[in-house]
């Protein structure tokens, strides 16, 4: 897949993701504005039911009053209840006086009881007139003039906001209506999300799992894509390592058939050391891949046996010193560990620090100059370093440099070859052998590997 598709894709996901969160927002939102809508219906039928029952039992005690101290015949007493009620209707008396505190407070929670209803609210009794509640939740508040404000009770605008307050208007009339009645919930949004809770939060758990597994798949997508560019390029490694000796190989069997070449044994003789070179090359190569085959499979066993680390390094500096010297290089060994003997596997820990000693010299200029030194840091490990005048490692590098395949970009410096095994091989070995390697490093200040090993305890 290349880079545009991959994009494309990824783009399209998002787009779908993105969609499924809008989508699950505006359903979830659209919940809370239909449970509103059908609160605020339940709210304003209560309204006018307590406000009906209000006004009916105000204007019936008031009549009633008026009608038992009224005297005369049943016609003049029923005449003169319509005039009673009219004058009522046209100069109706104060709010005070027709409305019962005690009987407001009873029909709201009653009518809020059969709505099934259990948020905080409040709720008061506005005077038109008077511009002030006079009733605030079930007592009497008393209101004084401009000139005696120290006995007013004021009521606090916030304790009615409009967002969450509920009226109604109270007696009616052609002059207007006198008094409104305010019911508020300062909580309502606050109970209106939470009602949605469950759906809420099971949608961002969704959304979650989906931005989860979305981002896996971006990870999966990018990294098949680098493993696809590292498969590559470990090809183009391999062919090139092996194209060269075969090349060679057949170069010199062709050479020692040549008519010139067969009756010379000394020519012979060195075209078949070549032969025998070439073939160790890929031989070496080829072992290297099926070392990490194994470690991939962890189909491998480590043949342990009390080993001195000094002589494995001795031997490793041997085996390499001649590639190092043909390059005007030194190996500079410091062994002060006064502890040395671990027990390790004899090829694989010869093999780590060859590693490390080959990859000191490919990644050093002409003349490399390579320290390796050890040293106990406890009583229980031996610290070996391996520390190069090579061309070092940006940040980033380190952090790659155990990746199978993984090369560090070597410059102008054109004689570096391999696959990119070496390191992974070193690392994974280390840990095999329950030890730790790092690397110290700075971009043309060149690189130290740090490698620590238990040490055998008797």
């Amino acid at each position: 897949m290349n880079k545009r598709a991959i994009y494309f894709t990824v783009g399209l996901m998002a787009i779908g993701l993105l969609g499924t969160a809008i989508i699950q927002w505006y359903w979830i939102n659209w919940s809370v504005q239909l449970k509103e809508e059908q609160f605020e219906k339940a709210i304003k039928e209560a309204l006018k039911r307590v406000a009906s029952q209000i006004e009916d039992k105000g204007d019936y005690l008031e009549i009633t009053e008026q009608y038992i101290a009224l005297k005369g015949t049943w016609e003049q007493r029923r005449l003169l209840l319509e005039h009673i009620d009219r004058e009522n209707r046209i100069h109706p008396k104060s709010l005070d006086k027709r409305i019962d505190p005690k009987n407001l407070d009873y029909l709201i929670k009653q009518e809020l009881k059969d709505i099934d209803h259990s948020m905080k609210f409040s709720y008061g009794v506005y005077d038109v007139m008077m511009k002030s509640f006079i009733i605030y939740n079930g007592n009497f508040v008393v209101t004084m003039g401009e000139n005696d404000k120290s006995s007013a009770a004021e009521i606090d605008p916030k304790k009615f906001p409009k967002e969450s307050t509920y009226e109604v208007e109270l007696f009616n009339s052609i002059a207007g209506a006198p008094g409104i009645l305010k019911l508020s919930f300062p909580t309502k949004q606050k109970w209106l999300w939470k009602s949605v809770w469950p759906i809420l939060i099971l949608s961002i758990l969704l959304c979650t799992l989906i931005l989860a597994c979305f981002s896996y798949v971006i990870y999966v997508v990018f990294r098949q894509k680098k493993l696809s560019e590292i498969k590559n390029d470990f090809v183009n490694n391999m062919t090139h390592e092996f194209k060269t000796p075969i090349a060679t190989i057949s170069l010199a069997s062709d050479s020692i058939l040549s008519p010139m070449i067969i009756n010379s044994p000394d020519k012979i003789k060195r075209f078949a050391d070549i032969i025998k070179q070439e073939n160790r090359r890929m031989l070496s190569q080829v072992e290297k891949v099926l070392q990490m085959a194994l470690l991939d499979k962890h189909d491998f066993q480590l043949s342990l046996k009390t080993i001195d680390i000094h002589e494995i390094i001795r031997q490793a500096v041997n085996n390499i010193n001649l590639q190092v010297t043909q390059r005007n290089g030194i190996i500079d060994m410091d062994l002060n560990a006064n502890h040395s003997l671990v027990n390790a596997d004899q090829t694989h820990l010869t093999n780590i620090i060859y590693n490390l000693l080959d990859n000191a010299n490919k990644y050093s200029p002409e003349e490399p100059h390579i320290q390796i030194s050890t040293r106990n840091t406890n009583n229980m490990n031996i610290e070996i370093s391996v520390k190069d005048n090579g061309i070092g490692m940006t940040k980033e590098s380190q952090k790659l440099i155990f990746e199978k395949f993984y090369r560090v970009p070597t410059g102008n410096i054109h004689n570096v070859k391999g696959f990119g095994l070496g390191l992974s091989y070193v690392k994974a070995m280390t840990l095999a052998h329950n030890g730790k390697i790092r690397v110290i490093s700075e971009l043309g200040q060149g690189t130290t590997f740090i490698l620590d090993l238990p040490l055998h305890i008797s």
